[in-house]
Formats: structure tokens, sequence, C-alpha cells
């Protein structure tokens, strides 16, 4: 039964019928009220009806001050004492020949706010009466709320709402709350058993005790999602078989989790609980449950299922159902961030698909990544939407995103299994490493697989047009910023255009892939990003070194910067000086220094570095007026797992000069260790006998330097093929 007016107007309505029926022209209505609950409301209802409204602040004698003429309500706010009590304030049988006495609170008023005849009142009362001052301020704040809005309530929602302290369904209270600050006495708990059975749990029915009403309601509310999902409803006791009107009728768990800011805790008690593990065990597929996110049995029979797909090799599927249940776990997104129906992207039980769903897709790529028809190396590592660059990725993010199960009950399937499918996972990777490397060895041996590529000592020739002298440009040469790290620094800084202004200029922001100079490392790499035609670079053996040239003169950290000064570019390493130039070239080693410290959470702090390049990046284009930028590195790196262990090799006696990955020297040859380029691989720049390494295990030992799992300056893809990032205003 529904309320048809509010308190105003059932105030309105009460002063309205004591004026009809006065003896006087002008008529006085005084109104006592317990508890003064209802001055705001008697304020209103005079303001409407346009008569005169005096308050009694300490003394209902006040009230006779000051007469006035017309249409009066006098408002007490207490309680009319009996007349044989101290403080008898019934000095007013006058009144009773005018407009007349109202003794009226919150509560009695709440009456007259429902149709006349349908109500009955002392069951309203018996609901509403409370002898502790606490309680009844709660109630009148609810039947105040309630009764005042633009959407008036039913009374089984008052009822509700009384019983649990502000709750207008009782189901989704015990769901959330179990019986919590609700009293436990007899008549509390007769009023919940009729609240909950008149919304259709019949469970708690043969239930007396409050422990029993609270498990028997959640029980019922997963017997109600299962059955939603799927499940067959006579496999539940009949009193369990929770009626549902069809798809868009929402379980009552799913509901409340639209509504709840306490998703962890229900994910807790209702994932971390088996409810029904017969009714479970006996559904043919589990899967076609999957939407139902609750209820321990039907997570770890998914669990179990999905783990033995994988075992038996069945990637794509594995990949498919992990997403499925990963998607029911997350749930959906507003408009302002908030996840609603389910758990969100920050719950372990949604972080544990979301991992099973990451290790079901890298262990598909390191199956079929040699079955691609491409001979081509660098197409095969680079390739934006199939290279196995990707691989790099999925293991970084795999390392990134740590032990998820860790915070799920031990008993969860996952806590046994995650931690050996990443183990294995990565030392799949590691045979993914050697095998690109054999791979490359042979495309080199068979032939200069390199030649048609661009190559970084190229690109201020073949970017003349973007860095010409009348435009504004910004260089930021990136260390070691490997492939897939660029590519998320790409996708990242497209995030932050698309954020800025409308007032602000618009940017494209464009990749490009490049080859780094051989041996890859630092030296070469930024001796070729400087300007200068592309015959004026190259790497040649003076005086047994191998050594970057320009110009047929060695190029040094200070050459550099001077042929870039000279060039008109400013050089700078610092994040707020320099920047006023037209023309800057920002150099960052940090990432190289990162990896060659072999510091702790490598991975980690990797992929913070790009969030926070992106950011940096950002906003220099945000506060600048830069017509053009790019984003450049010198080389890219290997970075083994914690369990690899690479082996230290001894130079050999005709090497004159060697680094960690290569050899050179004159009579370097196809004997000695590595893949030889000489003249024969025709790269344009290398003026020397240089054999690099392509085993990911291997390098040259070398005094000073950290290198257990961080390295470069050999031939495999991840060392030499780079990502080239163009912004482009307008």
């Amino acid at each position: 039964m529904q309320a048809t007016k509010t308190l105003p107007d059932a105030a309105k309505d009460t002063i309205r019928s004591k004026f009809d029926r006065a003896e006087s022209s002008d008529p006085i209505v005084l109104w006592w009220d317990d508890g003064n609950y209802l001055e705001d409301i008697i304020k209103q209802a005079c303001n409407e009806l346009g008569v005169q409204l005096k308050v009694a602040e300490k003394t209902p004698l006040e009230l006779r001050a000051d007469p006035v003429d017309g249409e009066q309500v006098w408002y007490v706010p207490h309680v009319k004492e009996p007349e044989d009590a101290d403080g008898d304030f019934d000095w007013f049988r006058d009144v009773e020949h005018t407009g007349g006495e109202v003794q009226m609170s919150i509560e009695d008023l709440t009456v007259h706010a429902f149709e006349r005849g349908q109500l009955d009142a002392w069951e309203l009362k018996t609901a509403t009466q409370a002898d502790d001052p606490a309680k009844r301020r709660e109630i009148a704040r609810i039947l105040h709320d309630q009764l005042t809005g633009g959407q008036l309530p039913t009374l089984e929602q008052l009822r509700t709402q009384i019983v649990t302290g502000g709750y207008t369904d009782p189901v989704a209270f015990v769901l959330e709350n179990g019986w919590g600050d609700i009293d436990d006495s007899p008549d509390t708990i007769e009023q919940m058993q009729d609240l909950l059975t008149s919304e259709g749990v019949d469970a708690v029915a043969s239930e007396d005790e409050p422990v029993g009403i609270v498990a028997a309601t959640r029980r019922w509310a997963v017997a109600e999602w299962l059955i939603h999902a799927g499940a067959d409803a006579e496999r539940f006791p009949r009193e369990f078989r929770a009626e549902t009107a069809g798809d868009h009728d929402l379980p009552e768990l799913k509901s409340l989790l639209n509504n709840t800011t306490s998703a962890s805790l229900l994910a807790d008690r209702y994932l971390g609980e088996a409810i029904w593990p017969d009714v479970v065990a006996d559904v043919d597929d589990p899967w076609e449950l999957a939407e139902c996110i609750v209820d321990a049995a039907l997570e770890r029979r998914l669990w179990e299922e999905w783990h033995a797909s994988f075992d038996a090799g069945d990637y794509e599927a594995c990949l498919e159902r992990a997403e499925e249940r990963y998607d029911a776990l997350l749930g959906s997104e507003d408009f302002r961030g908030t996840y609603r129906g389910a758990y969100g992207p920050d719950s372990p039980w949604t972080q544990t698909w979301e991992q099973a769903a990451e290790i079901a897709r890298l262990a598909h790529q390191l199956e079929t990544w040699d079955e691609s028809a491409t001979d081509d190396v660098v197409s095969l590592y680079a390739d934006p939407d199939d290279g196995t660059w990707q691989i790099d990725n999925a293991v970084l993010n795999l390392v990134v995103a740590g032990e998820p199960e860790s915070d799920l009950p031990d008993d969860h399937p996952a806590t046994a299994a995650l931690d050996d499918l990443r183990t294995q996972l990565q030392s799949e990777y590691v045979e993914y490493l050697e095998d690109l490397g054999d791979l490359v060895t042979e495309t080199v041996e068979a032939g200069a697989p390199f030649v048609d590529e661009d190559h970084s000592y190229q690109f201020f020739t073949k970017e003349s047009d973007g860095l010409e002298s009348g435009q504004t440009v910004a260089l930021f040469v990136i260390d070691a910023l490997r492939l897939d790290l660029a590519r998320r620094l790409a996708d990242e800084l497209r995030d932050y255009v698309a954020t800025l202004p409308a007032d602000a200029p618009e940017f494209a922001v464009d990749e490009d892939v490049w080859l780094g100079t051989l041996p890859s490392e630092t030296e070469f790499g930024k001796a070729a990003l400087t300007p200068g035609e592309i015959q004026m670079f190259g790497v040649s053996l003076v005086d047994g070194e191998l050594q970057p040239l320009r110009n047929n003169r060695r190029v040094t950290t200070n050459r550099r910067e001077s042929l870039l000064g000279g060039d008109g570019w400013t050089v700078t390493r610092e994040e707020d000086d320099g920047w006023q130039s037209t023309r800057v070239a920002y150099f960052k080693n940090d990432i190289d220094d990162i990896g060659e410290k072999e510091l702790s959470d490598l991975e980690a702090m990797l992929a913070r570095r790009v969030d926070s390049l992106a950011e940096f990046i950002g906003t220099k284009l945000e506060q600048g007026e830069w017509d053009q930028a790019y984003v450049l590195t010198d080389h890219g790196f290997v970075l083994l797992p914690d369990n690899a262990s690479p082996e230290k090799i001894s130079r050999p006696a005709e090497a004159s000069d060697s680094g960690r990955r290569w050899i050179a020297g004159e009579d370097v040859d196809e004997d000695s260790p590595g893949v030889l380029l000489d003249s024969s691989s025709r790269l344009g720049y290398l003026d020397a006998n240089v054999s690099v390494l392509a085993s990911p295990l291997k390098r040259f030992r070398k005094q000073g330097l950290g290198d257990a799992r961080f390295y470069h300056g050999g031939l495999l893809p991840q060392e030499f093929v780079l990502d080239f990032i163009s912004i482009t205003q307008g």
C-alpha cells in the first residue's frame, strides 16, 4: 500500500479541517507535537495555506503574546501533559471553541499520509513506536525523509526502513549486513520474517533466530542467482526456489551489487563459501552458469575445468572462458568510472581471472608464433597486430600483475596452480627467445635481410621535412625504449592528447619501425641519432677499437652535443631547463640505468616509467607550441626471467674489441661465436667485421656490469628493432 500524500499535505488537510469546523471567524488551531519533529512540516503547511504560524520557543504562554487577527496555527513542540500531572499546559480551553486542539506526533501524522480506511493505524504505530530516544529520533528521521520527497513510499517500505534503520529492501539489508544492529526481540524477529516472506523469501518462515534467518536468506539469494543463470530450479528445496521474471529481472544479489559500496566484502562472502555444492556438482556444463558470480562451489568448478583445458593445450578456449568469467566478475562501468553489478577491477577474484586470460593468451602466442607465413624477421617481430613483440609485452604484464590469487581463500584452486603456470610460461619464453635467435641467425647467414629497412642513422635525412629549421621541434631521446614499451607509450600519448581541452592544439601520434645500429649499444645508437647526411655516418675498427664516426671523426657524447648544437638544437637532460628553445633535444638514460643496476621489481619499474614518460611528454606538448615532436631510442633490450641461467663466455683471441653481446677485430670470421656482420651484410654503415650474439643465454664476460637479466648489444629483434613515435600538430 503506497502513501497518497506527503506529511505537509496531510498537515494541511488536518489544519484546514479544523478551520472548516471552527465556530470563530478568526480560528486558532493549537498543534501539540510530541518530540518537535513536525516544526518544519507545520511551517510548510502554513505557508502553503497562507495562515499565521506561532511557535512556542520555551512555554506555550508565548503564543498569547502579540495577538493578531485571522486564521492562526499555534505550534507547541512537546506533548500536552495530562491535567493532573506537573507541568499541566492545558490553559487553552477557549481554543476548543475556535479551531481546536490537535495532539499529533510525526508517527500519528504518518497514518494520515495513507488513504483513509485502507490502513491499519495501529499496525503502523506498532512499527514506529520506540521507547528509546535515539531509536525514536532515527524513526522520525526516516518518516520525515520518506514522506516529504517526490517519491512516496509504500507501507512495507516504511516498515522495512524502520526495522532495518534505513533500508527499503529487507532482502538487500540482510544480504549486505546480516542482522546488523537490529534488536533480536521476538517482535522484531517476527517483523523481519514477515518482511522477508512478503518479498518471496519463503526459506525464513521456519526460522526463529536471527542467525537462521540470515543464513536462509543468503542461501535463498545464491539459489536465485544460480536459477536465473540457468540452473534447474527443481534441484533446490522448494522453499529456496526463487521465482524469476525473466532475463531482465535481476537477482537480488546482482541488484545489490549495482548499488553497494561494499562489493569487496560481498565478493569474499558469496564467493568464499560453497553454498550449493551438490547442485553445482550435478551441472553438466558449469560454463553455462559463468555469469553467476556467487557460490564458491561454482567458482572452484569453473577454475578446475579451465585448468584442465589449459593442461590439454586448448588455449583458445581457455582464453575465451577466462575472458567470459573476467567480464562477469568485472561488471559494467558507468560514466563516473564506477563498476556496478559485480566486484570491479580491483578485486582479487576479478584479477585472478584476468591473469588466467593473460596466461592463456601468452600460451597461445608462444605455441603459434613460428606458424607465421613471413620469413622477414623484422615483420615477424614488429607487425603491429600480429608481431611477436606482443609476447614481450605479455610477459611484462604477467610479472607486473603479481600474484592476485594470494588474496583469495587458501582452498581456491588458483592458489596452487597460477604460480606454476607463470613459471612454466616464463621458461617457455626463454625457449621462444632461443628459437627466435636461431631464426635470426639463419636469416642473416642466408643473405642480407636488413638492407631495405629504415636505419636510425638515416633519421635526420629521411625526416628532414619534419625537422626544418622553421618549425618548432622537440626530440625525446629515451635510452633503451624497447619496441613494446614504445608502443605502450604511443597508446598512452594518444589517450593523453585525447583528453586535452577543446581549445588546445590537436596532435596526431604515429609510429614507424626503424632498426638500431649494430651492435645495439648506447655508444653506437646515440651516435647514429645526430645530424648529418646518411653517408657521413659509419662504424669502423680504429686501432683495434670499434668506433662510431661522423665525417671520419669519432662521435663522443661531447661531439654528439656539438653536432646537435651546430644544427640549431638545444640539448637538455632536465625536465624544466632548456625548453625555451624552439628546437630541443631531450636525452634520458634512466631505463638503461634501471636495467643495468638489476633493481628489484624491474618489470613494474619499466611499466611505471612508461606512465611517467607519457605524463611528461604529454605535459610538454600541452605547455609548448610544438609543430612536431619525436620520441626516439638508441636500442632495446632483452629481459630474462628471474629463473633463467645465462652463460658468460670468454671472447676469442682474434677479437680486439668487445661488448657483452659482440666482438670486433680484423680476424673475426664466420667461425667466431655469434653471427658475422661484414661487408656481405651490406648494412651501409658497418665498415668492420663484427660478430654479434643472437642467443639470449650467452654473453661475453665484461667487468663491472650487471647482466643477469637485462642486456643488449646483440642480434635479437628485442635489441635492435625499434619503434619511433612522431607527434604532429594540426
